[in-house]
Formats: structure tokens, sequence, C-alpha cells
């Protein structure tokens, strides 16, 4: 066999194993960008709509629920982008032998 060949057997050449496996690290970035979008997307933020609600007894305070760290859906979301433009640029744009 000559050193030519990227079909994964022992006298491949190290340029087809290293094609290959950056193709599924771009795959990779892509699935995962997606999945953080998507998780960015469903996160609540916000007020709730809904919930208990009781009286303290001798008390001036009101609770407000608001959603703490409201930072995290979108840099969810920001760092999802993110991955699946690397990965479909990488995909898209790499040089076919």
């Amino acid at each position: 066999m000559s050193d030519d060949v990227e079909d994964g057997t022992p006298g491949a050449s190290p340029a087809g194993r290293t094609a290959r496996w950056s193709t599924w690290v771009a795959v990779g970035s892509v699935v995962v960008g997606g999945v953080l979008v998507v998780l960015g997307l469903t996160r609540p933020t916000g007020y709730a709509s809904f919930g208990w609600f009781a009286y303290a007894p001798l008390s001036d305070t009101t609770f407000f629920p608001v959603t703490p760290y409201l930072w995290v859906p979108f840099t969810l979301i920001g760092v999802g982008a993110l991955l699946v433009g690397l990965g479909a640029g990488f995909l898209i744009a790499r040089r076919r032998r």
C-alpha cells in the first residue's frame, strides 16, 4: 500500500488522520454549539409568572422572584452560536483534495 491512502490502514498518511480528526472536531463543535443555543433559549429569564403565595406575619417586605444569573442564557446562546459558526465554517471552507 502506498502512503497516500487515507482509509485508516497502518500505511495511511498522517495527513489523512489529521483531516478525519479535524472533521470530527468540527462536527462535534456544531453539535455542542447547537445544544448550548437550545439550552440558552429554553432557560427561563425574568419574573416568574406563576407560583405559591403566602402572607408573612408582621412584615413590611415584598418579595420579587427574579432569576439570578440573568447573564447565563445570553452566554449559552453566544458561545453556542460561536461554536456552530466556527464548526460550520470549517466544514464548508476546508480544502478538498
